[in-house]
């Protein structure tokens, strides 16, 4: 039977370099599991892999579309099912690699897919519900439907603003939840049975890997290249990246840099805490813990023993 093998992780957490490893070791063919990393023109705020390694992992799915573009869970999913076949036909292994847990849990068990009757947009209320969405605090909108839907809830994430307005917009519309009138969609967990891998690494050392990969990012020209993406129109999706918001704010003056940066160190850090938590719930997931000073061929041989003793 064929399989896959997923290495998930928070951001900064060594998915790359531990790929990289694990690629010498096992017939391996990235794809890309990450909400960002599929956008061209932003490689500083996406921190994608450089050129010469997605050579080397046959990766895929990264930096293939243009920031003003949209992209989503389901289509990832469907991307990344139609390559699984063609990996498997050249006798190597597929590995998923990202940080996006949404993505994953997409692939792996599917979506709620559409009925024929679903009901049309209403712009006015979705307009009010961006306008909460700003103003209120975090997790409004997503609190706001596990009150009336909370299956629905429980699939989307917090941040995923465009679905959870969809969500509240069909209720609002028909009164009825958006999970009651889906079906649950599968996905290819049963027909290519998945090994995770979840890096996990104390807290402390992860936090100064987030702080010094903020502080390296700046000496990159992080400033420099939001600039250039703000003179362009952003999809909804690219704008959400981590780094955007922050260094508009000292591109407008409105923050001085260090301010700037403290301020995406935080909300990195936040984030990588939202993606450990994701993962820690995911059906079959394997901790691999990281101790410090492991480098990553170390991780990888731990891995491959562990996928080789799962075959």
């Amino acid at each position: 039977m064929n399989k896959i093998l997923v290495l998930a992780g928070p951001t900064a957490s060594g998915k790359t370099e531990v790929s990289c490893a694990l690629s010498q070791i096992l017939p391996l063919e990235m794809i890309s599991c990450d909400s960002m990393q599929v956008y061209r023109s932003m490689p500083i705020l996406s921190q994608a892999p450089p050129r010469k390694i997605c050579r080397a992992l046959g990766a895929h799915l990264v930096g293939f579309l243009p920031p003003d573009r949209e992209y989503s869970a389901a289509q990832f999913r469907e991307d990344a099912e139609s390559l699984l076949p063609q990996i498997f036909k050249r006798k190597r292994i597929p590995l998923i690699v990202g940080g996006t847990g949404l993505y994953l849990r997409a692939l792996l068990d599917g979506l709620f897919e559409a009925g024929e009757n679903m009901p049309p947009k209403d712009e006015a209320f979705r307009r009010k519900l961006e306008k909460e969405n700003e103003s209120r605090s975090p997790g409004h909108l997503h609190a706001e439907l596990k009150a009336i839907d909370p299956l629905s809830a429980s699939k989307i994430h917090p941040r995923d603003t465009r679905r959870l307005i969809r969500a509240l917009e069909v209720y609002h519309l028909t009164r009825k939840t958006l999970s009651s009138q889906k079906s649950n969609r599968r996905g290819i967990r049963e027909k290519f049975p998945p090994s995770i891998f979840l890096l996990e690494r104390e807290r402390d050392e992860l936090y100064g890997r987030i702080n010094r990969r903020v502080d390296a990012m700046l000496k990159e020209g992080l400033a420099d290249e939001v600039k250039r993406l703000l003179n362009k129109k952003l999809s909804q999706t690219a704008s959400m990246a981590l780094g955007i918001k922050e260094m508009r704010a000292y591109l407008e003056k409105r923050r001085p840099l260090f301010e700037a940066a403290e301020l995406l160190k935080k909300n990195t850090r936040n984030y990588a805490k939202r993606q450990l938590s994701w993962f820690r719930h995911e059906k079959g997931v394997q901790k691999i813990i990281v101790g410090r000073g492991e480098t990553a061929k170390e991780t990888a041989k731990k891995i491959a023993r562990a996928w080789e003793g799962a075959a």
